[in-house]
């Protein structure tokens, strides 16, 4: 049997769905297919669709799977019997039984079945599976009803809302307090935050119990002080003995001499502290990792032979009781810690009950908690009659509470207590070797524990069977060789499984494909000289890190002019089959992708970035924040130079900040210079306008308007934005603008909140590149997981494993978490924890090295810089290596195949470049199809703000004039008032129209505070005299007895009102808003406010649009209440005036309207 034979024999039998399967499986070796042909024979044998469960690590892969199965099905679906008939040959092997008509019929069902039953196929992710159980026993988990799963970003909202609250109550308690000031002395605030934060969403269950078995595994009383532990081992020290010892080493030589003249000290003490510190001085290194090294000397033994042994154990005494107070603190920072997450868990699990929402935790810790509970029997029953075939992908990725909720779904079945009578069956598939999901709570060694125990445990109660997948589809033979070579270690392999790594099988042989390392791009001499005006985060031109984006960027570029070809595809290397991987979003991260971008290559932008950071944000934010406060100049002119304006520094933005005036802001300046010229004149109206529907209307519509309205070039503010930055900010644009509608969904439609709210909410998006155009990828390896590429750049080879940031929150198995800031902190057990932990980072490290580098399905290029010491990478253990000089090592394990050369973009350096290749003899294979990614260009309409469409008629009242007879105006459907068309000229009445619908409802002793409070939030910019006049008017009609019905209890301001009046046309609709309505038994009062200075005496000279807006309102209100007398009134507020308005004249305009019609 050939090795592809053994395989496709393999992933057969792992799909065999009469078998439970464990499978361990390479990368590449095509588990994704296994898994979906293992849900298919489910389906061909018999299984109910719904009774299927499909766990994947992430949404993603989900999809993908998904996809691929109703792709299968469906082509069952419509293919022909002869067709049909070896797709299942292919799937089930030559032994499988023969298939009759009906077993053919039964195949093309299942895509409809798949579709139509109830329930269907559950291929999602752990937390999808757990939301849906918890929603279906919300009372027996505790959930709230129709709960909400909360987004990242609402989550870290209500985290710090928590602890701003903690914070609060610690001015107030007192052990709360003590825990801040202790934990803050040791950390910045920013810092402190995310510590606790994060530690919150671990929790250590009963704080008491867990300070307890601390104290103990520290051995240590926690009632004791350090000053307790001090004032009794100084009471044991013999001051006659410490003066001996100091008189023998006086004798003779300097060390002794100067250890004499620190203990002379100890005698002139004041207090224990001093005497301590002496001993500490005296006895140990400057550090105090260590005791000195020996201090008496001959000449010492010579005078008095008793110091060196007395001192000797002084030395020892005086560092143990170092540990002891070292573990003291760490105890009292653990508790410290302990103490204040507890506390902040408690306050967030509050504010996530308010609103009825879980996080991601709670779905995976109540799921848990629900099959353990006293309702677990009456779940598990429930369950029991819903899920017979379990499937895991990614199991390396499983975290143990994840593992404890999917084994609980078959602990009957293990117990042999199942009591149906069907089939059921257990699969998981994974690799130890890509396990790099730690800080997500995945743990390498469950992987491996879970094979051998679930095994054993279904072992005892069905067919189980191991299977090996070690072939790949997915890589060249050169690839697979040096990653071998790479890892044939014993310390290269550790954490990764065996040892040897069974080697890699191939399946594409004597297909074209070759791998590089590319020598470190050496740090020059000296630095150039760099511009003070220089950008801040891009690296000089002599730097390393921009020289070798700049050979990377190159190197794309020939390749793409030459049409270098791809000789596994016979055809030329297209942007879209390559991907530049790299360990984390650093400078490396940016400036490839900046030096592609400069270089004219197709670059797909960043696969994650902090929505935050991203420059189209950052201006949208910066004009947020200057709409809230107008003297906020530093924010104005970011949005002056932002793309939206395009402001020179010397030619526009200077001229309006120098020489100001002492006291005008940068707003007041552009205002009043505003007609100077053409450029200052849009940037001031257009803020304006931002600024006031900022105010109006919220954060989704301000935002909005200001990326969708077009200037009179016709660009919209999102294509400025293209023109400058490129298209790689459409994503964060458009999640900004989700944000914005996810924060109005739950809040008040307020700019300043939301800003408040985005600041501590804001997180990362993440952007699908697998799905990206023909462009350039560049990811780091965690994003890539998953994905492949035919040419992958390894840039940042040279980076260590990030050792240096291990902790502080320490732990090891079996022992309760503690907090050690730093190694100086360091006692016994927190030292374990510290190298136990650093030893599973190393390994972590290598793993994902090995991901990185089975990316590649043609070409691996492994690249870095040289580090800022100069010790030799290769001089290193194997142990704490670098990928480079892992794959240095590898490359020396491949002897003769290795071949050697001096790369040709390189300047200088003495390394030469390393290749192992082989040549293209095998036959070209057509290209899959759909394989082809075309490159397309956008029309040109897609650029263009989109011209407004005809709408159907709505006659909006408001707006209804005209002088001529018979003349009206409908209103354009869904159009709002343009502060850009319609200048200020309204702005005043509005500010009336707020005050007179807010004011009514507040106690009228309250009235003028309350209105003062408005006019200052609601016109900031109009001077305070005049705000009062703006007030007093208002008061005048609030405060007058004639109003008194108008502003009755029970009135309604700014009541809706849409429809079709009788007698207007078919397509005219009426959509307006009454300023005052007023219902008693027997009439209806309407009142429109007015507010025209001066306003006209008598009701013949009103305005023939005001009576035209009533009459509207009251041929809709006759068919609301047709038994009731509709009276219509027009409240003039300069002179506080109601002006009531004939029927004649009111049926006299509405006659206009129809005739006009």
């Amino acid at each position: 049997m050939t090795p592809l034979e053994e395989t496709t024999s393999n992933q057969r039998q792992a799909a065999d769905p009469a078998r439970s399967v464990f499978v361990m499986a390479n990368a590449g070796s095509g588990k994704t297919r296994v898994l979906t042909n293992r849900v298919a024979r489910l389906l061909l044998a018999g299984a109910p669709p719904q009774k299927i469960l499909c766990i994947t690590f992430t949404k993603a892969a989900a999809a993908e799977m998904a996809e691929r199965l109703f792709s299968v099905l469906g082509d069952w679906a419509l293919a022909s019997d002869e067709k049909l008939l070896k797709d299942l040959a292919e799937l089930e092997g030559v032994n499988a039984e023969p298939k009759s008509a009906e077993d053919l019929a039964h195949a093309r069902r299942l895509f409809a079945r798949a579709l139509e039953t109830p329930g269907g196929l559950k291929i999602q992710t752990i937390h999808s599976f757990c939301e849906s159980v918890l929603r279906r026993f919300p009372i027996e988990a505790g959930a709230p009803p129709g709960f909400s799963v909360a987004e990242d970003a609402q989550a870290a909202a209500l985290m710090n809302a928590a602890l701003d609250g903690l914070a609060a109550d610690a001015r107030s308690d007192a052990a709360l307090g003590a825990a801040f000031d202790r934990l803050s002395l040791k950390r910045a605030e920013k810092d402190l935050r995310q510590l606790l934060m994060h530690a919150a969403t671990k929790g250590v269950g009963d704080l008491d119990a867990a300070m307890a078995e601390l104290a103990q595994a520290l051995a240590i009383n926690p009632e004791e002080t350090a000053q307790d532990i001090i004032r009794d081992f100084l009471k044991d020290i013999s001051v006659e003995e410490l003066r001996r010892a100091r008189n023998g080493l006086s004798a003779e030589g300097a060390k002794p001499q100067a250890a004499a003249k620190r203990l002379s000290a100890y005698f002139s003490a004041s207090n224990d502290e001093e005497r301590w510190d002496v001993l500490l001085k005296t006895c140990l290194v400057a550090d105090q990792s260590k005791t000195v090294n020996q201090i008496a000397t001959k000449a010492t033994d010579k005078y008095d032979p008793w110091v060196a042994p007395y001192i000797n154990t002084l030395k020892e005494l005086v560092f143990n009781e170092l540990q002891e107070i070292k573990a003291h603190a760490l105890y009292d920072d653990t508790l410290a810690l302990w103490r204040l997450t507890s506390a902040l868990a408690e306050r967030y699990a509050e504010a996530k009950a308010a609103r009825a929402l879980l996080d991601f935790d709670d779905l995976i810790a109540r799921a848990q908690a629900l099959f353990h509970g006293h309702e677990a029997a009456w779940i598990m029953y429930k369950l029991d009659y819903g899920i017979d075939h379990v499937l895991i992908d990614e199991a390396q990725d499983t975290s143990p509470d994840q593992w404890a909720v999917v084994e609980n779904l078959f602990a009957d079945y293990f117990a042999g207590l199942g009591a149906r009578e069907v089939s059921r069956s257990f699969f998981a598939v994974g690799d130890m070797k890509q396990s790099i999901y730690s800080f997500q709570g995945a743990d390498v060694g469950l992987f491996k524990a879970k094979e051998i125990d679930l095994g054993e445990k279904l072992s005892a109660v069905a067919e189980y069977k191991n299977v090996r997948l070690p072939m790949s589809f997915r890589t060249t033979e050169p690839v697979l060789t040096f990653v071998d070579a790479a890892f044939n270690h014993p310390e290269a392999a550790e954490g990764m499984g065996e040892f040897p790594i069974p080697a890699h099988g191939v399946c594409r042989e004597g297909e074209a494909g070759l791998v590089e390392l590319w020598p470190l791009t050496p740090r020059p001499e000296k630095p150039d000289f760099n511009p003070w005006d220089a950008p801040v985060d891009a690296p000089e031109a002599s730097h390393p890190v921009r020289v070798l984006c700049d050979r990377v960027a190159s190197t794309i570029k020939d390749w793409l002019a030459s049409g270098e070809m791809l000789e596994s595809r016979g055809r030329a290397i297209r942007p879209g089959d390559i991907m530049i991987l790299v360990q984390s979003r650093g400078s490396l991260f940016r400036e490839v992708i900046r030096r592609l971008s400069a270089a004219g290559v197709p670059v797909a932008g960043p696969d994650r970035l902090k929505l935050a950071e991203d420059p189209a944000v950052e201006d949208l934010l910066s004009y947020a924040r200057f709409a809230l406060t107008q003297d906020d100049d530093l924010s104005l002119a970011e949005i002056l130079k932002s793309p939206l304006f395009g402001f020179d520094d010397d030619a526009d933005l200077f001229p309006l900040a120098h020489d100001r005036g002492e006291g005008v802001s940068l707003w007041r300046s552009l205002r009043t210079r505003a007609g100077e010229n053409d450029k200052w004149k849009r940037a001031a109206e257009d803020i304006a306008a931002a600024r006031r529907i900022a105010r109006a209307q919220g954060p989704y519509a301000f935002f909005s308007h200001i990326l969708e309205t077009g200037a009179e070039d016709g660009l919209s503010g999102r294509q400025r934005f293209f023109e400058r930055l490129g298209e790689a900010s459409a994503d964060a644009m458009d999640e900004l603008l989700r944000q914005t509608l996810d924060f109005e969904n739950g809040n008040p439609r307020s700019l300043r909140e939301f800003v408040a709210w985005f600041d501590d909410a804001s997180g990362d998006i993440k952007r699908e590149m697998e799905r990206e155009n023909d462009s350039v990828r560049v990811m780091t390896v965690h994003g890539a997981k998953g994905l492949e590429a035919d040419v992958v750049f390894l840039l940042d080879a040279h980076r260590p494993a990030n050792t240096k940031n291990i902790g502080p929150v320490l732990e090891r198995a079996g022992a309760p978490p503690l907090l050690c800031w730093s190694k100086s902190d360091d006692v016994k057990l927190s030292k374990e924890a510290r190298t136990e932990k650093t030893e599973l980072a190393f390994q972590e490290y290598r793993r994902l090295f090995y991901v990185a580098a089975t990316r590649a399905r043609d070409r691996l290029y492994i690249c870095g810089v040289e580090q800022g010491n100069s010790k030799d990478p290769q001089a290193k253990d194997v142990g704490v290596k670098s990928w480079h000089a892992l794959a240095h090592d590898g490359f020396a394990r491949m002897g003769e195949r290795v071949e050697t050369g001096d790369a040709p973009f390189w300047e200088g350096g003495e390394a030469p470049l390393l290749r192992l290749s082989c040549p293209q003899t095998a036959d070209l294979k057509a290209e899959e199809p759909g394989a082809k990614t075309e490159k397309t260009t956008a029309p040109s309409w897609l650029k263009r703000v989109a011209p407004e469409e005809p709408p159907p008629l709505r006659l909006t009242p408001s707006k209804l004039q005209g002088e001529d007879e018979g003349e009206w105006r409908g209103d354009a459907a869904g159009a709002a008032y343009s502060p850009v068309a319609g200048g200020d000229r309204y702005f005043r009445g509005r500010t009336l129209h707020r005050l007179l619908e807010l004011l009514p409802d507040i106690a009228p002793e309250k009235r003028i505070e309350a209105a003062d409070r408005l006019l200052a939030r609601l016109a900031p910019e109009i001077e305070e005299g005049e705000r009062g006049q703006w007030r007093e008017e208002v008061m005048r009609v609030l405060t007058d007895p004639q109003f008194a019905e108008v502003f009755a209890p029970g009135s309604m301001a700014e009541t809706p009102i849409v429809g079709r009046p009788r007698g207007l046309p078919a397509s005219a609709r009426l959509n307006g808003q009454i300023d005052r309505l007023t219902v008693s038994e027997s009439r209806v009062l309407v009142v429109d406010y007015k507010t025209n200075r001066p306003p006209p005496a008598r009701v013949e000279d009103a305005d023939s649009a005001y009576v035209a807006q009533l009459a509207a309102y009251r041929a809709l209100l006759q068919e609301i209440y047709p038994e009731r007398q509709i009276v219509c009134a027009l409240l003039w507020t300069y002179d506080a005036r109601l002006m009531d308005i004939p029927s004649e004249m009111l049926d006299h305009a509405f006659a206009r309207m129809a005739k006009a019609g």
